[in-house]
Order: structure tokens, then sequence, then C-alpha cells
């Protein structure tokens, strides 16, 4: 009868598909994002013996709605989205794809970090518009300027090779990040503190979470360096929005590049997208064909591991429940 997998957004790529079809899989797509009641209900019909998140949240509703359901993969390595402990308690193993979007996400932060210094979006939306502001226009060199890293997984250790051209003086705070990790063109410091107060760019690379949420407010805002940009590919729970719109209309920072927001889809009147000094893409770091190749061609074999009673990378399960990994 073969197995049934669940997507929670479009349909993943045709990489993935066959490689779940050779597989004894079928993927059934929702589309675009769905709510919480209307995707238990998917669930409840559905019955899926797997699920991958690809679009919106994964709440307790939804798994309990999914009694045939064995394993969850997201499809990226943001796992905020899904309740790990609902699923732990089920014996469902939550696995993430690890490395698959980590260049792509790296390369968007880059360019928002040039977007903002040099006001492309804003200069952009000016000459659409009938305007020549060449004498007005005063961007910032990036050359020799600090870069603090938040988070120093693989996305933040590829961004420190690309800023190399530029000599940037790179900083990485990461708590979590072992003692003996080898960091080449970047210096390690102890603090959040430390970052703020040393850097003209600061780039957060981390995951949200309980201690996470918030850790850049109004206070951390108030100690960055006038001028300074602030950019953010990971997630939005992980600035205070409202304290970064002061910062950013009274001119206490330079700039913000955001490719992720608290609540998501962005409404249109929020308020930070009416600033000119702020760059908004869509949660759109993973966006490259080469990283949907990536996560969904990992995800499905995640998923398909579990539910062939193979062996799981146990680096890619985020919420290890008990069952045979390597």
């Amino acid at each position: 009868m073969g197995y049934k997998i669940l997507v929670t957004g479009p349909e993943l790529t045709f990489e993935a598909i066959e490689i779940a079809s050779r597989r004894g899989a079928r993927l059934v797509a929702t589309g675009g994002y769905v709510g919480p009641e209307d995707l238990a209900a998917i669930a409840s019909k559905e019955n899926p013996d797997a699920i991958i998140v690809r679009l919106g949240k994964l709440p307790e509703q939804v798994i309990a709605a999914a009694p045939n359901l064995k394993a969850i993969a997201k499809h990226g390595v943001g796992y905020d989205s899904i309740d790990i402990d609902a699923a732990a308690r089920r014996g469902i193993p939550v696995m993430v794809a690890r490395g698959a979007n980590s260049q792509s996400v790296a390369e968007l932060a880059l360019t928002l970090i040039f977007a903002v210094a040099r006001d492309v979006a804003h200069l952009d939306a000016r000459m659409k518009s009938g305007h020549w502001d060449k004498a007005t226009t005063n961007g910032v060199q990036l050359l020799g300027r600090s870069l603090g890293i938040v988070g120093f997984g693989e996305i933040g250790s590829i961004l420190v090779g690309l800023v190399q051209p530029l000599r940037m003086k790179v900083r990485i705070f990461d708590p979590y990040m072992p003692a003996d990790t080898r960091i080449e063109g970047a210096e390690r410091v102890a603090s959040l503190d430390e970052i703020i107060a040393s850097s003209d760019v600061i780039s957060l690379h981390c995951p949200l979470t309980a201690q996470t949420r918030n850790m850049i407010g109004a206070e951390q805002i108030s100690r960055m360096r006038p001028g300074s940009i602030l950019i953010n590919t990971a997630r939005g729970g992980l600035i205070d929005e409202a304290a970064l719109f002061d910062a950013l209309r009274d001119g206490k920072i330079g700039g913000a590049g955001l490719d992720s927001f608290a609540e998501e889809p962005v409404r249109p009147d929020h308020p930070l997208l009416t600033l000119p000094n702020v760059v908004a893409t869509p949660h759109a770091g993973a966006s490259t064909q080469a990283a949907r190749v990536a996560m969904g061609t990992i995800a499905v074999d995640h998923v398909m591991n579990v539910l062939e009673g193979k062996t799981v990378d146990s680096r890619a399960i985020v919420n290890r429940p008990h069952l045979r990994v390597a």
C-alpha cells in the first residue's frame, strides 16, 4: 500500500518527489500556509505516516490528529514552529535538514548587509518614482568595519568566510560553542554585550528558544553603535520589533536587514515595513533552487529512514526520542 507523507506547504522539488516515490511513499502537499485547525482536519483525513513541515506551525493538536504518525521532518533547520515535546511524548522523532540551506542563508545575510549599507532598496524605490538622489546619498563602506556574529553554527561559519575580502574585524558570540571549536578569521568573545559594543554590523544566526527570545531588546539596541546595522536571517522572535522600530525611526541605529519576523506571513501594515532604512525579505534565506533540493531530499530521507526502520543520524534529531540512532 505504501507510505503517505504530508507536506505542509507547496510540493517538494522533483528530486525529493522522485526519492519518495522510489522508496514507496506518496507526498500530499497542503499548498500555502494552513492554520492549525485546518491542518488538524487535513491530518485527520489523510492520517499520514510522516509529516514534512515546510510552512506554518505544527502544534500538538495536529500531531494528535494523525494516529499513524511516526516521523516529522523540518524542511530546513528552524524547528521552533513544531511542538517537539508533544512529538516526543508519542515517541516521534523530529528531524532537521542540517546544512542543507546554510550556504544560501549566509549569502542572503551578506546580501542584506550590502543592501542596508548602501541603501539599495530605498534608492531603487526612489528611482522608480522619478528621483535621482546621487547628490544626497551617503552609504556605508564596509571595508575594515567590525562584524559581530551571534550564533556560530554552519551559517555563521560560512558568513565569516564570505566577508574575508572586506577585511572586516569579525567577532563571534555563542555560549554553546565548544571551547575547542576552531575559528579562522574571527575572534571569540564572552558575551553578547561585547558584540553589541564592538560591532558596526550585527548578524543573528541562532535558534529561537526561551533563552534567546527578544535577546535583542530595547536595552541592547540602546547600546548599539550609532549608524550600526542589524541583520536577522534566523528567527523574528530574537528581536523586540517594537524597540527596533523606535530605534530605526529615531535614527539611533543605521538600519536593519530582516528576513524573519515574529509573526509570519507579515501583515502589509507592519510598522517596520514603513521605514526606508529597513530592507525586508519574506523568510527567503533558503529560497534558492540548490537549498530547496537539498532540504527536500534530506527531509524525505529522514522520514523514510524512520518508516523503513533504518538507522537515523542522531545529530538531526532535535527531541531525541527512544529509537535506534547512529
